[in-house]
């Protein structure tokens, strides 16, 4: 019973603005059916109707963050916030020519840092080689995704520290059997960007 009243709630409680289409009689006819099970599905009827049975975007202060598109959803199911910087670099591509992406991402308060290189990179964790800004270059091992075409770094938060007062950052791993590639990001507006992911994240 508690479910169907805070899911009652929910549904009372949206924006109108957004949700125009919802008429209070719809809501009305949900809430005098006669049985629990039915009256939920009467709701989660209404709410599929509008869209809303899957996560939802939260409005981003999105001023001064350069290149960077920022998002954040929070999860309707259990009300997680998932926050997501990406980047697409200036220089360097995949040896397909597909563009090369930097994603930040907090998810269920785990902060990730990870590069989508576009084209196979090895079956082990490859060794990346990055820079922040003028800074001496640093080579750590990272761990490979599990279609072998991106790599995470294993110290995210110490990575985005480095980048959090320099406009560029660079990194360049090299594919199995492959040239090195290496991409530069324009990070301008990094520290507004990473706002949302370090809130929700908490450091």
């Amino acid at each position: 019973m508690k479910k169907l009243i805070v899911m009652a709630l929910s549904i009372l409680t949206l924006p109108i603005a957004s949700n125009a289409a919802m008429q209070e009689k719809d809501i009305a006819k949900c809430s005098v059916i006669k049985g629990d099970l039915s009256r939920l599905s009467c709701y989660d009827a209404l709410a599929k109707q509008e869209n809303l049975d899957r996560p939802q975007p939260i409005e981003t202060n999105t001023e001064s963050t350069g290149k960077w598109d920022v998002s954040a959803k929070i999860n309707p199911i259990d009300d997680s916030k998932t926050a997501t910087a990406f980047l697409v670099a200036d220089s360097g591509k995949s040896k397909w020519g597909k563009p090369i992406a930097l994603v930040i991402r907090c998810q269920s308060n785990t902060t990730e840092a990870y590069i989508v290189w576009q084209q196979f990179i090895g079956t082990r964790n490859p060794s990346v080689l990055t820079r922040a800004g003028s800074e001496d270059a640093v080579t750590e091992t990272w761990s490979i995704s599990s279609d072998n075409k991106a790599s995470f770094s294993q110290n995210s938060i110490q990575l985005l520290k480095r980048m959090l007062d320099n406009d560029k950052f660079i990194a360049q791993v090299t594919p199995y059997g492959d040239n090195p590639i290496t991409a530069i990001f324009d990070t301008t507006g990094i520290s507004n960007a990473l706002k949302p992911i370090r809130e929700t994240c908490n450091w």
